[in-house]
């Protein structure tokens, strides 16, 4: 339930015109409820808390976070069209604030979704189960479902893809450059995968043990705030080699703009900022 919204918004910017991402983010209440309810068979009465609850939320995320989305597209765009070098410490900070970001949105999202966690009974947590399960099997068969070579070259296709969704099409120097950077890159799908199955088998066991709301939501709470500490020590040296990595990658990316793919990134940002704006003033 935590990362729904997330996850809408995000589809939205980065693969949606401005008029598109509208129409998902006023149509967000019904797809968090959809998402929801599919992942076990809840009671009328859970339906309709869902319901009253995501309505809520969406209150919330109107007034709160998306002033906050604003801040972080304003800074990421000042970056953006800087004309010197971009430093390790300015984008090591828009990638802080990003999480930042994420887990303001997600955490009022907690105690509502530990509380509907508590309720299920032992059908409904063995169905929600199954639901993870496949889950993480869609996300084998989406991200390693070739060898090493392959897979890091899908990647990289869908780095240059945005890319030129962002900031207009590339030169073939430029596209060659970018392909090369994404693949020197660390490939940390495994340890991601294998630590979000992990994540689900320790929520199944708590909801299994009859655990109490405020317990969900302690688990819940130190998964969204301090995800290392969920992790092994061999998963949290792949992530952060791979955001060190990737923090030198929007560097040299920065240092290929053209003057041109800069504007192009102003106009996109500022659209969506423009958006934003006009989200957070309207009355749900």
């Amino acid at each position: 339930m935590k990362k729904s919204l997330f996850i809408v918004l995000a589809f939205a910017l980065l693969n949606s015109g401005c008029s598109t991402v509208g129409l998902v983010y006023r149509n967000a209440d019904w797809y968090l409820q959809h998402k929801i309810n599919g992942y076990t068979s809840f009671t009328a009465q859970q339906k309709e808390t869902i319901h009253l609850e995501v309505l809520d939320y969406m209150r919330w995320h109107r007034k709160n976070a998306l002033p906050e989305y604003i801040i972080f597209l304003q800074n990421l765009n000042g970056a953006a069209q800087y004309k010197g070098q971009l430093s390790v410490e300015t984008t090591a900070q828009l990638r802080v604030q990003l999480m930042d970001l994420y887990k303001k949105t997600m955490l009022p999202a907690i105690q509502p979704g530990a509380l509907l966690l508590s309720s299920l009974d032992k059908e409904q947590i063995q169905e929600l189960d199954r639901s993870l399960a496949e889950d993480i099997q869609q996300q084998i068969k989406d991200k390693l479902n070739g060898t090493l070579d392959e897979n890091l070259d899908t990647r990289a296709d869908k780095t240059v893809d945005f890319l030129e969704w962002l900031a207009g099409n590339l030169s073939k120097d430029q596209e060659k450059r970018v392909r090369e950077m994404s693949r020197r890159l660390p490939f940390i799908s495994p340890f991601y995968i294998q630590n979000r199955e992990e994540n689900q088998r320790r929520l199944i066991a708590l909801l299994n043990s009859h655990a109490s709301a405020d317990e969900i939501a302690a688990y819940m709470t130190t998964r969204t705030l301090t995800p290392e500490a969920t992790r092994t020590p061999s998963q949290q040296q792949a992530f952060d080699s791979f955001e060190a990595g990737a923090d030198e990658m929007v560097i040299q990316i920065h240092s290929l703009l053209t003057d041109q793919q800069k504007e192009h990134i102003n106009e996109k940002v500022s659209g969506y900022i423009e958006d934003m704006r006009g989200f957070s003033r309207e009355v749900p």
